[in-house]
């Protein structure tokens, strides 16, 4: 039976051909492909491969291949009308009853006569941008920090004040008053049904691409104090925003671990802009499944950083229920004092950010904090209250993940481990029994380098004391890259942004949090912090012994680069040598003065 082309069109584009496959196979990103073991052969090594962009599947070992029809057959066992039922059910679709369906070639038609009003849309916003008329939007952008290159990057434009501009511009190339008022660029007069008005008038414009590179939607933000702030293109027949991710267009090819998600598109551009180029927008809405799935097809991972106001943190709450749900780990990153991204990386920078990231949260950690921030733990209806809601999250964990989670909320509430554990549905461990054979092995002693050894002692100068240790943090000299352990440099930013934003930080909950790996390193520095008289003090010397225990490697890197580089490119580097030289005896000259 051959289908209708538009309908065979849409059972494709409602059965992705990578969110089909990921529920028989694993798939893993890499090389703009994913990648899996076959499920049609003995496959040893990954040789199964999908590519989002062609919905294609191919075998490099037995050459299986095809769309997701042909997947579906042969992982099913079904014939191909059978596959494409199969699909259509899963899609929610009914099957045509004729071959012939005129209804489903119009609607084809429409959709492609859309993606072409909003490409011509598109371009005539971005030629409004960089024209006299888009003066006012250029100063505002450059205002907000955007550069003309990100700016083009993005497509951003101009949406003319007239109440027709793009409407006469887009009739005279041949649109239909239908095809515009359905794309939402257009709509019809309030009082005179009969007028045609521009939709967006005024505004900073930012297309929504999709991941096929097609313009199927437009958001637009005033540059004044009109509201509302932003007006948005609503559902059409080529576009949901609850099936799209903004710039997610921009991560094909692109080698990723993970996406960094927010919520609006000045916060994605100014990312992007401070080279944090794997951030993307879920639209201004929380996360929905369909987004999930998409998000899939790039990444297993992915850090939330909303907004901190309240609608901002219920929104994470909610997307991260979904991320698990689709088999995507999901992290928060902590921005201090309420700031969104866009305002935090313009402040701070992405090395920054970054740090932020690496002291990231794991999803589950974000849901028990917030949990017990709305109960309140300063009384003891409070603290009861939190151990119920906590303990109703982690039943439904595995057991691995949920023993992860019970000492933070033993501690929080107050509670006995045991008694965590009892109201989680599971049995309080018995005293007297052997613990698990992978406890009992030898663990060979570990002997630190000195300079593990300063960083150990530098962490622990600043936990020592909140104050002293937000004044270290300010000082002169110091950086979080003085730490070459990314375990203690990601535990001292979070704990130097708690310190900043007045949180009170709890070492040992934030402990508790911690992988075994990085929790030997943090709780080898929290147990100096009684022998640290004067943290202050004591962190500058650490600091100028790491600072020139740094400059004199660098000497030596130099040095090595002096004699195997040509000659036309030693000046620079003994340029640099001598710069550096300077700098180690000028610390030193001050180390010895510090001394007298």
């Amino acid at each position: 039976m051959a289908f209708p082309e538009a309908w065979l069109n849409e059972l494709m584009g409602k059965n992705d051909i990578a969110s089909v496959i990921s529920e028989y196979v694993q798939l893993t990103p890499r090389g703009g492909r994913l990648w899996g073991h076959c499920p049609f052969h003995t496959d040893k090594t990954p040789s199964f491969s999908v590519s989002p962009d062609k919905q294609l599947f191919h075998c490099f070992s037995c050459k299986a291949g095809g769309s997701v029809i042909q997947f579906i057959m042969q992982a099913d066992n079904l014939s191909y009308i059978d596959a494409v039922r199969r699909l259509a059910e899963r899609a929610g679709m009914e099957m045509p009853d004729e071959i012939d369906d005129r209804r489903l070639m119009e609607q084809k038609r429409l959709r492609e006569r859309i993606y072409e009003a909003n490409r011509e849309a598109a371009l005539f916003y971005y030629k409004a941008l960089f024209s006299p008329e888009g003066a006012g939007a250029q100063r505002y952008l450059a205002n907000r920090g955007v550069n003309a290159d990100t700016a083009k990057n993005f497509g951003l434009g101009f949406s003319p004040d007239g109440f027709d501009t793009l409407y006469s511009y887009l009739t005279e190339k041949g649109f239909s008053r239908e095809v515009l008022i359905k794309a939402g660029l257009a709509v019809p007069g309030r009082k005179d049904p009969d007028k045609t008005y521009d939709f967006f008038r005024g505004r900073l414009m930012f297309p929504v691409i999709n991941v096929m590179g097609k313009v199927v939607a437009f958001g637009g933000r005033t540059m004044g104090s009109d509201e509302p702030k932003y007006i948005n293109t609503g559902d059409t027949p080529v576009y949901n925003k609850r099936e799209n991710i903004y710039a997610l267009n921009l991560m094909k090819g692109k080698k990723l671990d993970d996406l960094v998600i927010v919520e609006g598109y000045m916060d994605v551009i100014s990312l992007h802009q401070h080279g944090i180029d794997n951030a993307v927008a879920s639209l201004g809405t929380a996360l929905t499944s369909q987004q999930a799935k998409l998000i899939k097809r790039f990444v297993q991972k992915v850090y939330y950083a909303y907004d901190g106001d309240e609608a901002g943190q219920k929104a994470m709450l909610r997307g991260i229920d979904i991320l698990r749900e689709a088999d995507i780990e999901p992290r928060v990153i902590v921005l201090p004092d309420g700031r969104d991204p866009d305002e935090y990386v313009k402040a701070f920078g992405a090395e920054s950010f970054t740090v932020l990231k690496d002291a990231s949260i794991t999803g589950m950690r974000f849901k028990l904090e917030r949990t017990a921030k709305v109960c309140g733990l300063e009384t003891a209806d409070g603290r009861e209250s939190f151990a119920r809601e906590a303990c109703a999250i982690l039943s439904g964990l595995d057991p691995v993940e949920r023993d992860r989670y019970i000492p933070y909320v033993a501690e929080a509430s107050g509670l006995s481990a045991d008694t965590v554990r009892e109201q989680c549905g599971v049995p309080p461990r018995q005293p007297n029994s052997q613990a698990p054979a992978r406890y009992n092995n030898y663990k060979r002693p570990k002997s630190d380098s000195e300079r593990t050894k300063n960083e150990i002692r530098l962490l622990s100068c600043i936990m020592a004391s909140p104050s002293e240790g937000a004044q270290i943090g300010r000082s002169k000299g110091f950086s979080l890259m003085l730490f070459r352990d990314a375990h203690l440099r990601a535990f001292c930013a979070r704990l130097l942004a708690a310190y900043s934003s007045g949180n009170r930080a709890d070492i040992p909950v934030m402990l508790a949090e911690l992988e075994p790996e990085a929790a030997e390193s943090v709780s080898a520095a929290y147990a100096l912090t009684d022998d640290i008289s004067s943290p202050v003090a004591c962190a500058e010397d650490i600091i100028a012994a790491v600072t020139e225990a740094d400059l004199k490697d660098k000497l030596r890197e130099l040095s090595e680069r002096a004699g195997a580089a040509p000659s036309d490119e030693k000046p620079e580097i003994m340029k640099e040598y001598s710069d550096t030289f300077a700098r180690l005896q000028e610390l030193k000259k001050q180390r010895r003065n510090s001394d007298n």
